[in-house]
């Protein structure tokens, strides 16, 4: 109840101004004003708008204030009421049409368009409502209806012009808000992906175990060890074996959940950058970082397992990322086409890796990287998860070159995981800077 009353106060004030900017018209007391521009505008654009309260105060507000004015003018008010009076009439008559309007048509909010014949409609109406309280039968005359006429056409469009730019600003804020979800999407399941491929190889490591504890029950066994630690490592086998079942099971769950998406058509390799870029610049705040990342392709190309490729990158730009040491950590990335294959570089200007730690970077669990903040140390699991997807999935090879202030991938993709539109001028290409 508090609020209502807030917003009728605020609303009515805003009207209330507005009918203080205002044009005479026929006769002396006669006012047009911007202030039913705003009535609209308002009932259009504000959720619950309290029409009638905001009617009634409107108009006695703007009859007071009519009032005030004259007697600061004149220094007494005289007869002024009656000439201020039928302006009240006016509001009335406006948002009571208006009030019958929105109750014959519940849904009016957004349809703009089928309400500008009602803004004619009404604002002649309350407007000849105004003039025959003021001069009864000689308000019929053609001037009179044809400048009250005139009057609710502009003022009409001037209203439907309001409601069509904002309309259109927030179908902007929408697009803007949808591409954003799609893409945080985009990435959420490019991450989901690369865990899942993660989980398929772990299937493997719990099959070993389990069958390692079967033998070591069965030695066990055959040895005539003390029957608890046997039926130890066969209950220990049995709960490996159930764990597997439901490991399965969540790995299909998952796998099916994005099997339709991952079906959908692909993405253009500099869409996967820019999106990339975009994700990236904003972890790099996150870890109090400057990032600049730049990219040069030769070649127009069409990714047809984008989201593989989503996580390729993703994990090599987050290696450079979280091992930079410098500011701004700089990457740049390059595409290049050779032997039936296209070339990528990513370079970054970290502080490199020790010759003896390049051969064990692509295992899992290998990693340098620790937080010193907050004591979290990197799973070791992305690295190893790029060469996995790029030599299983994409049949494809990475290297890695390393010199402290230059650390280099090298990753060959087989051309028949892209559609091409080769580019006659590399410069033509993707060279973006920022």
């Amino acid at each position: 109840m508090r609020n209502t009353f807030k917003k009728t106060l605020f609303y009515s004030l805003v009207i209330i101004l507005a009918a203080q900017l205002n044009i005479n018209l026929f006769i002396a007391d006669f006012k047009i004003s911007i202030a039913v521009v705003c009535f609209s505008g308002l009932l259009f654009l504000t959720e619950g708008f309290p029409l009638m309260p905001v009617t009634w105060l409107s108009a006695a507000g703007v009859f007071v204030s009519r009032l005030l004015l004259y007697w600061f003018e004149n220094g007494h008010l005289g007869s002024a009421y009656l000439a201020y009076m039928p302006e009240m009439a006016f509001y009335i008559c406006y948002g009571v049409l208006l009030c019958l309007y929105t109750r014959l048509f519940p849904d009016y909010q957004g349809h703009q368009n089928q309400a500008f014949p009602i803004f004619i409609l009404v604002d002649y109406s309350a407007n000849l409502c105004e003039l025959l309280l003021r001069l009864g039968s000689h308000a019929l005359n053609i001037q009179a209806q044809m400048g009250i006429l005139l009057v609710a056409l502009l003022r009409a469009l001037i209203i439907w012009c309001i409601l069509t730019v904002f309309a259109q600003y927030r179908l902007l804020l929408l697009k803007q808000n949808h591409e954003e979800r799609y893409r945080r999407l985009l990435l959420l399941i490019c991450r989901l992906n690369g865990e899942i491929v993660w989980m398929k190889k772990n299937t493997a490591l719990i099959e070993d175990t389990m069958n390692t504890s079967y033998r070591l029950y069965q030695n066990l066994q055959s040895t005539g060890a003390d029957d608890r630690l046997t039926s130890s490592a066969l209950s220990i086998s049995r709960d490996v074996h159930e764990i597997k079942k439901e490991y399965l099971l969540i790995i299909r769950g998952i796998s099916e959940a994005l099997d339709d998406e991952l079906e959908h058509d692909g993405m253009a390799l500099d869409e996967i950058f820019h999106l990339l870029k975009s994700s990236m610049v904003l972890a790099a705040r996150e870890q109090s970082k400057e990032l600049h990342i730049t990219f040069f392709c030769q070649n127009h190309l069409y990714a047809k397992q984008h989201y593989a490729l989503l996580s390729v990158f993703r994990n090599l730009f987050m290696n450079a990322l979280e091992a930079g040491t410098t500011s701004p950590v700089k990457i740049h990335v390059t595409e290049t086409e050779e032997n039936e294959c296209y070339s990528f570089t990513v370079t970054d200007n970290g502080p490199g890796i020790l010759p003896e730690n390049i051969s064990e970077v692509f295992k899992a669990g290998f990693s340098t990287k620790i937080n010193y903040t907050t004591g979290e140390v990197s799973r070791g699991l992305g690295l190893n998860l790029v060469k996995d997807l790029i030599e299983t999935l994409f049949k494809g090879s990475i290297s890695l070159t390393s010199i402290p202030g230059k650390t280099t991938f090298t990753i060959q993709i087989p051309i028949v995981h892209f559609q091409t539109d080769n580019l006659s001028d590399p410069q033509a290409g993707l060279n973006k800077q920022r």
